[in-house]
């Protein structure tokens, strides 16, 4: 058993959705980059590794979506799926 990389408080979310570590080319600065978020709050986190311990966690985006689930492009661009039906491009920058 390995305990988690990351957690967070009940304040900020309640139910994490996994995604995808990103590799597009509209956000630059998220390359390499783990995101994440959570259905109940709409947050969308991105979480980077250094030598395998967690460097950094920050929230990159807040929104009013649902999250049930990611997807990736072909060309590594991030979508997200809300419980609600709706499918967004993730363009945090």
């Amino acid at each position: 058993f390995e305990g988690p990389i990351t957690q967070y408080g009940r304040e900020a979310g309640r139910s994490v959705t996994g995604g995808y570590v990103y590799r597009g080319r509209a956000a630059p600065s998220l390359v390499g980059a783990y995101l994440f978020g959570d259905f109940h709050s709409g947050r969308i986190w991105a979480l980077r590794m250094d030598g395998g311990q967690k460097a950094e966690v920050r929230e990159i985006v807040n929104t009013d979506l649902k999250i049930s689930s990611f997807a990736e492009s072909p060309d590594g661009e991030i979508y997200i799926l809300s419980f609600t039906g709706i499918i967004a491009r993730l363009d945090p920058e």
